[in-house]
């Protein structure tokens, strides 16, 4: 499995819903970044216990589908995008693995939130969910918007800024508000303590030296992404909320959501923290989650 020369945007499609959204996300991706768009497709036929015969024409029937499938991903993709450079490569680990070692020198690897998995109901796929805890590099996971669709890419890039905020989810929503020619909008949350269940009133001054103090650290987390990025403009919202619904909200009018991704390796720990857990499974737009 060889990289292209130059930069690369991976996707990975799975014949759902989702998946087509998320091949035209990374296409609009691929096209921003002038960037090769690899499609990649995980199949292999389960180990069944049938004649040897029967097994390798398991084996040819699943090339076949794998081939259509990633065929009219690639036809997709290059409909969307005319002249975009698409390279469509079949995997044969599973899904997880197989896309992983397909993104290693990607600079953005794409998926759906949830793929042809018969619990409709869940919010994340296991894969994307996999795959936005443990890729070293950037994961978009594609969320349909409240209309069903993927949010449009005129609407703010939307940054989740954590305290001691690391600089890689900042230089990355930067660079998406820049190539797309869109605003970055900072979201900064705080909380008061409080001792559950009751709600502690914040004396309004209070709260103001609060926001104050807040916006600074945000600031000072911004400060270097800002000399970088001249053109973006930019707004820095601080207040009093929990994080995570703080950027669900803001995520119905966002073309992207970026977070970070502390990752806990500690056992039965989240690998992506909880906040960006949350995010992941409740946004309304897409949602970059970024290694640090």
């Amino acid at each position: 499995m060889n990289s292209p020369a130059g930069p690369s945007v991976v996707v990975g499609v799975d014949g759902s819903p989702l998946a087509d959204q998320a091949v035209d996300w990374a296409a609009d991706e691929a096209a921003l970044r002038a960037a090769v768009l690899r499609i990649g497709h995980s199949w292999s036929p389960a180990p069944y216990r049938l004649p040897e015969a029967d097994r390798r024409d398991l084996a040819e029937q699943a090339q076949k589908a794998a081939a259509d499938l990633l065929a009219a991903a690639e036809q997709r993709a290059q409909a969307r995008r005319p002249g975009l450079a698409v390279r469509a490569e079949p995997l044969a680990d599973e899904p997880v693995a197989g896309l992983l070692e397909l993104a290693r020198d990607a600079e953005l690897l794409v998926v759906g939130s949830k793929g042809t998995s018969r619990f409709a109901a869940l919010m994340l796929g296991s894969v994307s969910q996999s795959l936005a805890g443990h890729a070293h590099v950037p994961v978009a996971v594609v969320r349909p918007g409240e209309d069903g669709a993927t949010a449009p890419g005129s609407r703010p890039v939307v940054l989740g800024v954590a305290p001691d905020e690391a600089p890689g989810p900042v230089e990355f929503a930067f660079g998406e508000a820049q190539r797309r020619r869109v605003p970055l909008r900072a979201v900064r949350s705080w909380l008061y303590p409080q001792s559950y269940p009751g709600l502690v009133a914040v004396p309004t001054e209070e709260a103001a030296d609060r926001d104050r103090e807040e916006g600074e650290q945000a600031e000072a987390a911004l400060a270097a992404a800002r000399a970088a990025y001249p053109d973006v403009a930019v707004t820095v919202e601080v207040g009093l909320a929990e994080p995570a619904p703080a950027l669900v909200e803001a995520s119905r009018n966002a073309s992207v959501v970026v977070v970070g991704a502390r990752r806990d390796r500690r056992r039965f720990s989240m690998p992506v923290g909880p906040v960006t857990h949350r995010v992941l499974h409740h946004a309304l737009s897409p949602v970059a989650v970024v290694p640090v």
